[in-house]
């Protein structure tokens, strides 16, 4: 599936919009987005995490100019095609420090190394965290780090858009029984950096639908704790 939702702004320098683009790869539905400014097509691809053609052609279609590569973690679903991706449009991969090893193979455990096998690598990548921002076309996309589906995991924050990975799903969270995952930082990262936006902020999650702040303040079932309410 692939749905294009173009958000209208102006930001900075630039008059042009705020253009984001969906994309469902690989067997687990992941969703990866190009997120770019409509007149200079300046723009991110972030979790390119399988059929790296699906994701070039598109980028391609859209006339995207590729300025960087960005991981909201590093599980396999989300990373796997960062290698091919990266090296057909020449930009940069971004990932946290904690998560890099799934770019450079040392990651631990079994499960991990297998998945470290099947991704397709990036020459090289520059790590990032909490605070760094990027300016592409009068646009900053800010990144934050949220812990709790991974050590390293990180969300990306432009304008009221939110590109949180595997945190909040509409309805549910991500996973915390796996390695690095952590229910107690999964909900301080939510309280910390998902709920201190505008009810109406989008949340652009790794799989499934999007979602406003205020739907998963009012209904998420596993966020109860955190208060909220109508």
């Amino acid at each position: 599936m692939v749905s294009f939702i173009k958000y209208s702004f102006k930001k900075g320098l630039s008059l042009g919009r705020l253009d984001i683009k969906m994309l469902q790869v690989g067997m687990l539905g992941t969703n990866c987005y190009i997120v770019m400014d409509d007149e200079t097509k300046e723009g991110y691809i972030i979790d390119p995490g399988g059929e790296a053609r699906k994701v070039i052609d598109t980028a391609d279609s859209l006339g995207l100019k590729c300025v960087g590569v960005l991981c909201t973690h590093g599980h396999m679903d989300h990373v796997g095609a960062v290698g091919k991706v990266a090296e057909a449009t020449g930009a940069m991969v971004y990932i946290s420090k904690e998560d890099s090893g799934a770019l450079s193979g040392s990651v631990q455990g079994i499960g991990a190394k297998l998945g470290s096998l099947v991704t397709s690598k990036p020459k090289s990548c520059e790590l990032i965290s909490q605070g760094d921002r990027f300016e592409f076309g009068g646009h900053t996309l800010e990144v934050f780090r949220t812990p709790g589906h991974t050590t390293g995991s990180l969300s990306f924050l432009c304008e009221d858009n939110l590109f949180c990975g595997d945190l909040v799903f509409q309805g549910s969270i991500g996973r915390t029984d796996l390695r690095g995952g952590s229910m107690g930082e999964l909900l301080q990262s939510v309280k910390s950096h998902v709920f201190t936006l505008p009810r109406n902020a989008r949340i652009w999650p790794g799989h499934g639908p999007s979602t406003t702040v205020g739907a998963e303040k009012t209904s998420n079932p596993f966020l109860r704790s955190l208060g909220g309410g109508a």
